[in-house]
């Protein structure tokens, strides 16, 4: 087992430890104060039962080790039953070759207590942290239930199903992150479903820890899992809450197509997180709703900037909710994600200029009616008098060059064609007019502006007017 040496046989009893020469039990095995075998060892067949039967004599009387409930590259965990409290618990041990390094240790218990103040429903509660007799453990609230990484090995999971995974992970997440804590190991092992619906995530401030130990680190690795592992977090850059929501958004890829977006051999996976584009989440699961898509797509930006700027945001996109208006795109934009706030400029100035042509438009329609009364009382005599009125003539539709723009963005529909001129009468009134409407347009970044494949210039547009009807937008801008 790592951390253990083989001894040679002795033929009389041992009193101090052979490393550190702390005074050992008669009947010790392991040195109380560093852990090392203090007499003949055999090294266990399993490494799990034999650090099992080390931790069982470590805390007998206070905790009764039940079963194995799961291990992994950084913990072995126990299901416990606390004898002081009588409840069960979950123990979570370090591999005996990682507590040799007492400044590792300090970390470990530092951000183990920095993780034991998240007061969250969806955050696995540390009741305490220890370091005796050579290990260092976690007790922490037993979830009884199975982690996202066991559910997934079904295959997908339904629709809604995914999305509140995602939404109530995010919103763990979003609370850490306010109090500066960072996940860094975001996956479907670290996400346990309890009830089979309850979202819990553990594991808070482990990784950090260990990223610090020149035992870990001394030949170049990166703490972390590759698979979920975020391009900044993989460059081995200083990594924020944004790493956590890019590892987020890999689970909630695997969780809706079953597959991981990107696999190989440790080195190629970073390579691809770093370099190369996930494949569409569509192609595998067609039915996957297009904000869900949208949301992963963001959260999965190699630049941490081009993200969600908080995890709450995140949780309400995979959620569809929106707030404001929505942009209607014919055709897909080309290019960076800057183009979103680009669509949202222009609809802002469209919805600005429907609402001036609707206070407009009524403000039209009364001065008409009042119009019509004042000249009725002429009007209407003259044209008792004359013979009946042919048949109005027929309206000529205001004809527009037909144009087929090359990349249709948005249509904007101002109002339908101009109503017809009443040419009745001796007085010829015309009492509906033809109208335009102001066009403001800004976009960030700056853009050339076509109206109906018209280049009109660069915004930001300002008193550019056009007729009512429908028109055709198009922003371009270089990349």
């Amino acid at each position: 087992m790592p951390g253990f040496t083989r001894l040679p046989q002795y033929g009389g009893s041992v009193s101090d430890c052979l490393k550190c020469h702390t005074p050992l039990p008669s009947d010790g095995r392991y040195c109380s104060h560093c852990g090392t075998p203090s007499g003949p060892h055999i090294c266990s067949p399993n490494p799990t039962d034999e650090l099992r039967q080390r931790l069982a004599e470590t805390l007998e009387g206070r905790y009764q080790i039940l079963r194995l409930l799961g291990r992994g590259g950084m913990a072995v965990v126990f299901l416990a039953q606390d004898l002081v409290l009588e409840r069960e618990v979950a123990i979570k041990v370090l591999p005996p070759d990682l507590t040799h390094d007492a400044q590792l240790i300090a970390r470990f218990q530092q951000e183990a207590k920095t993780a034991a103040k998240l007061d969250h429903p969806n955050i696995i509660p540390i009741h305490r942290v220890e370091s005796e007799a050579g290990l260092v453990y976690f007790v922490m609230k037993y979830v009884s239930g199975t982690s996202l990484e066991d559910l997934l090995e079904s295959g997908p999971l339904p629709i809604p199903m995914a999305r509140q995974i995602l939404r109530d992970a995010a919103l763990a997440l979003g609370h850490a992150h306010t109090r500066q804590v960072v996940h860094r190991d975001v996956k479907p092992a670290n996400i346990m479903l309890e009830g089979g619906s309850r979202v819990v995530l553990t594991d808070f401030g482990i990784s950090k820890a260990a990223q610090g130990s020149a035992q870990l680190t001394g030949t170049g690795t990166i703490i972390g899992t590759p698979h979920y592992m975020a391009p900044e977090q993989a460059r081995g850059h200083a990594v924020d809450g944004r790493a956590d929501q890019y590892a987020l958004g890999i689970v909630g890829h695997r969780i809706l197509t079953g597959k991981l977006p990107f696999d190989g051999e440790a080195h190629s996976i970073l390579y691809q997180q770093v370099f190369e584009a996930p494949p569409p989440v569509v192609a595998t699961r067609p039915d996957t709703p297009t904000d869900l898509r949208a949301a992963l797509d963001r959260a999965l930006s190699k630049d941490p900037n081009e993200r969600f700027a908080t995890m709450e945001e995140f949780a309400a996109a995979v959620m569809g909710e929106h707030t404001g208006a929505q942009t209607v795109v014919s055709v897909p934009i080309k290019g960076r994600r800057k183009r979103g706030r680009l669509a949202v400029l222009v609809l802002m100035a469209l919805t600005a200029s429907a609402a001036w042509f609707h206070a407009y438009r009524q403000q039209q329609a009364q001065l008409a009616a009042a119009e019509l009364e004042e000249v009725a009382p002429i009007v209407e005599p003259i044209a008792r008098s004359r013979p009946p009125a042919r048949a109005p003539l027929p309206t000529r539709p205001i004809r527009r060059p037909a144009v087929a723009p090359r990349v249709p963005v948005i249509e904007a529909n101002a109002t339908p064609a101009d109503e017809p001129i009443d040419r009745r009468g001796p007085s010829k009134l015309r009492l509906a007019r033809k109208h335009d409407a102001p066009l403001m347009v800004d976009s960030d970044p700056w853009a050339v502006l076509y109206v109906d494949s018209v280049e009109v210039g660069l915004t930001p547009i300002t008193g550019y007017r056009v007729p009512f009807g429908t028109h055709q937008l198009r922003l371009e801008h270089a990349g």
